[in-house]
């Protein structure tokens, strides 16, 4: 297995999670490799970042977390979704030169994905239904809880990929929504 490619600039990152900023530091261990150094405050971390299937496993192979598996989903432009030990934390990831509001007035479309294996209990929307953000798409039911999904934006639904009982893997695309960038007046 070849390993991924990594940035070979150091990269400044804000990341807030449950409204807590930290400026964090990532930065390539070696070009050949998928490891990263991860550095924010006083706490540095090598961390091994491999994609996989609707996002990255991120991997810490010294220190506490050795045994660890985190998964890491882009959910919209800026923002990811982050698994561990059957939880999720949503953060919000930029480079300090965009606002808070990093998915507005966005164009593209945005993969809606289970942040863990389960059972998918409810589908809420079917392709064409308009949706606003926030707004739920599904939810899946893994470890004897329900998670429920939403829409990261403002959009059309373009595809729904499953239906009530079906078995998804971590990462499987559930709903997929197109949003279009508001037009922009003319003077």
């Amino acid at each position: 297995m070849t390993a991924a490619k990594v940035h070979t600039r150091v990269q400044r990152l804000h990341v807030e999670i449950a409204g807590a900023v930290r400026l964090v530091t990532v930065e390539p261990v070696a070009d050949d490799s998928s490891q990263v150094l991860v550095s924010w405050g006083d706490t540095s971390y090598v961390v091994d970042a491999r994609p996989r299937a609707g996002g990255l496993t991120l991997a810490m192979p010294h220190g506490p977390w050795a045994s660890r598996e985190v998964t890491c989903h882009a959910i919209a432009p800026g923002q990811v979704l982050l698994g561990l030990d059957g939880r999720q934390v949503r953060a919000r990831v930029g480079d300090g030169r965009r606002g808070r509001t990093a998915a507005a007035g966005v164009a593209g479309d945005f993969a809606i994905v289970a942040p863990m294996p389960g059972r998918v209990v409810r589908v809420t929307v079917k392709t064409g239904d308009v949706v606003t953000a926030g707004q739920s798409v599904a939810a899946v039911e893994a470890m004897k809880m329900e998670n429920e999904l939403t829409s990261p934006v403002d959009g059309i639904v373009s595809d729904v990929r499953v239906a009530v009982d079906d078995s998804v893997e971590s990462g499987a695309v559930l709903v997929v929504v197109s949003a279009d960038a508001p037009d922009v007046p003319t003077p």
